[in-house]
């Protein structure tokens, strides 16, 4: 039986989510094994569940409003950049979440061999992760192609010069590798043909949605393409080939033409395999997710969105250089401001994860110290002049706008103490910090007269909205008058979906 030797380079763990409240331990350093560690062939290939898949579709997911997506991290479907979630699976089925009244719940998988599993356990609900549609995958139903591209392998031209755009992100790899030994320049012959892999190593992402296809092309071959898995992302790998410390690795086309325009000495072939569909997956048991899904891509295409998207995220070359050369691609770097320092030293203040503190920020002012708002909010945090003189702090100097912001959320967090459940009480918080405390009361004061939970913030947060009603701001329990209460509404949603994608790029 053959074999695919598995190189484990960084051993990624999921993390488990922040408490709030609770100070976190520091992260244990990355283990590295530089020994090979053989696998059976069947424990690499996409699991088959033991179990039928749970039974959950739309409506289930509309009674819950939360729609489940397992993703893995790429540069061109789903990253953090500038503090903002991007990405060309991420946008539209955000969209699609939001025409369906959902919210749409980020679920990172770090190995691309559990994502049918973890779909049909009910850990997700749709597969955004550039899956290649292939005919004999019977554990999941597939959508319609979002669009097409091939399995390229990626090689470097010996004789040419790297050529690659300085960036920060190369500048970094550079820093991490003084204290480490340079790495062994591979010298890799240039290939022509698929068969002409027999026998050379291929090193891929441990996400890659070509590991099958690799498979497939050994059962064509009479000597095996050595299979080497890493838990490093294809923009990483293309670089270390560009560098010369791998020799092949294999991705989509036209990712592989984005990073062409990056590092010059890259060749973009041969394809091992024609162009296939790209798709999302859902589980067999879920036919009314699947149709509206195709709906939605259906109508996306004609409306153009589709069009436009894969424009931005896949033909604008200049685009992709500047995230790939920022600082703040959040999961290449680990950065998501240039406050991040700020944001975990003055977290502390009301025991709060940095990165939500970093996700309030990003919404009020996506990291602008100069922003100014309409009623006069000042900073990266966005606090009011009469706030900042009672604070003592310059809200045009990021470092004390985020210490006051701090101080007042911890102000806000007693003020909101008799909501027991933290979670909870992060949402009252963070409603009175964008709105006020006062009709944030209001809100659960009608909440209360209306027998509605005045402890849970969907409730409350119903009744917020309706304070813009002329019936219900003259209610005598309302103290505070008329609110435009949809905003802190959508504010809190906000900030919780960020903190959410944060936590699966950045550590605490």
């Amino acid at each position: 039986m053959r074999r695919i030797i598995l190189l484990v380079l960084l051993a990624a763990c999921r993390r488990e989510p922040a408490k709030p409240q609770q100070a976190r331990p520091p992260a244990p350093p990355p283990v590295t094994n530089t020994a090979p560690v053989p696998k059976p062939l069947e424990a690499k290939l996409p699991k088959t569940p033991e179990t039928p898949p749970i039974d959950r579709d739309l409506p289930a997911m509309a009674a819950g409003k939360t729609l489940r997506v397992l993703f893995t991290f790429n540069s061109t479907g789903y990253f953090v950049y500038r503090g903002e979630t991007m990405g060309y699976e991420y946008d539209l089925l955000n969209q699609f979440a939001h025409d369906n009244g959902l919210r749409l719940m980020p679920v990172v998988v770090r190995d691309s061999g559990e994502l049918f599993e973890k779909l049909n356990r009910g850990d997700g609900d749709i597969v955004a992760a550039q899956l290649a549609a292939t005919a004999n995958q019977t554990n999941v139903a597939m959508t319609e192609g979002l669009y097409e591209t091939s399995p390229v392998v990626v090689q470097r031209n010996a004789a040419a010069p790297q050529g690659s755009t300085p960036s920060t992100a190369t500048a970094i790899a550079r820093a991490e590798r003084e204290t480490t030994p340079l790495p062994i320049e591979v010298r890799a012959r240039l290939v022509s043909t698929p068969q002409e892999l027999a026998g050379q190593r291929v090193t891929i992402p441990r996400t890659s949605p070509y590991r099958t296809r690799l498979i497939e092309l050994n059962n064509e071959l009479t000597q095996d393409v050595d299979i080497v898995e890493v838990d490093e992302s294809s923009d990483r790998l293309i670089q270390k080939l560009a560098e010369g410390a791998i020799g092949y690795t294999v991705t989509a086309e036209n990712f592989a033409a984005l990073k062409a325009a990056e590092f010059t000495n890259l060749v973009i072939r041969p394809a091992i395999g024609p162009p296939q569909p790209i798709v999302w997956a859902v589980r067999r048991n879920a036919p009314a997710l699947l149709a509206a899904l195709n709906a939605f891509v259906d109508a996306k295409r004609k409306a153009g969105l589709l069009g436009a998207l894969y424009k931005r995220y896949f033909l604008d070359r200049r685009g992709f250089q500047s995230r790939a050369s920022s600082q703040f691609l959040a999961a290449e770097t680990g950065t998501l401001s240039p406050y991040d320092a700020s944001f975990r030293q003055a977290a502390g203040i009301p025991g709060w994860d940095w990165r939500l503190v970093a996700a309030q920020a990003y919404q009020e002012s996506k990291f602008n110290a100069n922003a100014r708002s309409w009623a006069g909010a000042v900073g990266v945090m966005q606090i009011m002049p009469r706030t900042a003189r009672q604070l003592r702090v310059n809200p045009r100097d990021p470092r004390q706008c985020i210490e006051g912001a701090c101080r007042y959320l911890w102000q806000l967090d007693d003020a909101w103490k008799e909501i027991g459940d933290e979670e909870e009480r992060i949402k009252f918080i963070l409603g009175s910090y964008n709105v006020g405390t006062g009709h944030v009361q209001d809100a659960q004061r009608l909440a209360r007269k209306h027998g509605d939970d005045a402890t849970k913030w969907d409730d409350v947060g119903y009744w917020l909205v309706r304070k813009s009603q002329r019936a219900v701001y003259n209610d005598p329990v309302v103290k505070h008058g008329y609110c435009r209460g949809t905003e802190p509404v959508a504010y809190v949603d906000a900030i919780l979906a960020r903190w959410a994608n944060y936590k699966e790029f950045v550590t605490p």
